[in-house]
């Protein structure tokens, strides 16, 4: 693969993945993916190569427009906001002395008292053919990975060590597999709740209620400390 900035990456991505006239203003990424090896982030243009000290306010590069640069404690500039053009997609580049890596979270509020963004966290990135590819890959390449449900927001993040080409290609797949997931109805029952039969220890059976996110559930819901947080936060805001 090429060597191509996070810009062409992400403006590349967009354009042949999203459907026409597609959004993303509720779709917010952090990208900290500067290898060590590179002295300043080269950002290429038609004309010429810009690096973070010679780009301007609303200064336009490779489909996205330059918002802010941001400056370190030397007051010399680290990072900076830019937003794509066609979508509204808000990208923040940092340069920092460490391997790929990238945060990004998506607006998810909730419509209900059942957890669906807590569920869809769980879906996304783990199950249908996208999830799976995405998992047995981050094994194979010095990936890892995390996610979280906040109460507005679903946050995904993951790093590498095997470089910037095998980076690059991940955060295609994260953000394919976020855009256009292919999970299954049984995926979605399975992961929520199922019922399975357990051993007993004297070798009897029994049906047993099972699934990633009940049992996440059950274990919260029997913590001293997260009932006491979850009252809190009733008393202040309301149920």
């Amino acid at each position: 693969m090429s060597l191509q900035t996070p810009f062409e990456k992400t403006n590349q991505f967009f354009l042949n993945k999203l459907k026409p006239g597609m959004k993303l203003k509720n779709f917010s990424l952090l990208a900290a993916s500067i290898c060590l090896s590179f002295s300043l982030i080269s950002i290429r243009t038609n004309a010429q190569k810009e690096t973070l000290g010679t780009l301007t306010q609303n200064q336009q590069v490779d489909g996205f427009k330059v918002v802010s640069v941001y400056l370190n404690d030397a007051n010399s500039p680290m990072g900076g906001r830019f937003i794509h053009e066609k979508t509204g997609f808000t990208l923040d580049l940092l340069q920092i002395e460490s391997v790929p890596q990238v945060f990004f979270w998506v607006n998810t509020f909730p419509v209900s008292d059942r957890g669906e963004p807590h569920t869809q966290e769980h879906l996304l990135i783990t199950k249908g053919n996208k999830g799976h590819n995405i998992n047995t890959r981050e094994g194979m390449t010095l990936t890892r990975s995390n996610a979280f449900t906040n109460q507005l927001y679903t946050a995904y993040d993951f790093y590498t060590g095997a470089g910037k080409d095998i980076f690059y290609s991940l955060f295609e797949e994260y953000l394919d597999a976020l855009l256009y997931p292919d999970y299954t109805n049984e995926e979605v029952s399975r992961e929520v709740r199922n019922w399975g039969v357990s051993q007993n220890p004297d070798k009897t059976l029994q049906i047993q209620e099972k699934g990633a996110v009940y049992n996440e559930m059950s274990t919260t819901m029997n913590n001293p400390d997260a009932l006491m947080y979850d009252t809190i936060g009733r008393l202040l805001y309301g149920n």
